[in-house]
């Protein structure tokens, strides 16, 4: 089972599944400033997901942001430029410009005010604050987020390239599905591999400070957070199917390169460990990597070890 079967189909199998990529922060914000700038977290000092951390501050704006490689595509490329979703944990605090802030690069800038929410949200549309309330139809963000996307795909300059990032906070908590997937999956349940609900007796001492074995309840929150993350993936999935189908209607897929990645990965009961990131084990590090476009032959796995650092470079050449 897998909440992404059209993801696969329409990016795996017609590409490439990168089976070593990982990031150098199992964290948001240090792990996205990397996806953006291509440096390792002390290169770009974005150390954690507080303004003091450098998470999307002043300093940021100022050293990094200008350099980031899709405003290298915009202001050495001639692309036009789309961001959608959540951007820097930090992103539209008061004390950092608020969400009038749109970063040099983004021809078209619909961001999410902090971190990730499903309901009740502030985006930046270019600047603008629009607030979003609770009812599915018109607010629930990853279907907002695909929208967006569609418009920018269906109004976009024809005469440009384009470059597009779309930021689904899903499956971040609080794993809000939509209501037609919230009962999807119920015989799901977290992986249970050699290490689950087993204690890291050998590990680094923050492993070891966690309680072992689970108790009962412990393990049924595990599963349950597991089983929400796969349901608010479905939307995801949905997004990537209509993003596509909407590329080769423009006649635009076969000249166009798909990534899919992650910011970073997740423990569930991993070493006896509740639910969080953070660690520098695999089951934090380690994300997944699709790509599909030209000159990429279908259904490829690959693996030679890469980083999301890889990415704008990448892209830029």
């Amino acid at each position: 089972q897998t909440p992404l079967k059209k993801a696969n189909a329409l990016i795996a199998q017609m590409g490439i599944t990168f089976l070593n990529a990982y990031v150098p922060s199992a964290l948001c914000c240090p792990s996205r400033a990397s996806i953006l700038t291509g440096k390792y977290p002390h290169n770009h000092h974005v150390v954690n997901n507080t303004l003091e951390g450098n998470c999307s501050s002043k300093l940021w704006q100022k050293i990094q942001e200008p350099y980031t490689f899709p405003a290298l595509l915009k202001s050495m490329c001639g692309y036009q430029t789309f961001f959608a979703g959540k951007y820097l944990n930090e992103y539209g605090a008061e004390d950092a410009g608020g969400v009038g802030h749109v970063p040099p690069g983004w021809s078209f800038w619909y961001a999410l005010e902090k971190n990730s929410k499903y309901y009740n949200y502030t985006l930046s549309v270019n600047g603008k604050a629009r607030r979003h309330g609770e009812n599915y139809s018109v607010d629930y963000l990853t279907d907002v987020l695909a929208n967006m996307s569609l418009d920018f795909l269906e109004y976009k300059s024809n005469f440009e390239p384009f470059f597009m990032m779309i930021s689904t906070p899903a499956p971040h908590s609080p794993w809000t599905a939509a209501p037609q997937y919230s009962k999807s999956f119920q015989n799901v349940s977290a992986p249970r591999n050699s290490n689950f609900n087993i204690h890291g007796k050998n590990k680094h001492w923050l492993i070891r400070q966690a309680k072992t074995p689970m108790t009962n309840s412990s393990i049924q929150f595990l599963d349950d957070a597991y089983r929400k993350r796969w349901q608010t993936l479905l939307s995801v999935d949905d997004l990537i199917e209509k993003l596509v189908k909407k590329l080769e209607l423009n006649g635009e897929l076969d000249n166009t390169y798909i990534f899919y990645t992650s910011d970073n990965g997740f423990h569930t009961g991993q070493f006896s460990l509740p639910i969080d990131k953070r660690q520098l084990y695999e089951f934090d590090i380690k994300v997944p990597l699709l790509v599909r476009g030209p000159g990429i032959k279908p259904n490829q796995t690959n693996k030679m070890l890469v980083a999301n650092i890889d990415l704008g470079p990448t892209i830029l050449d």
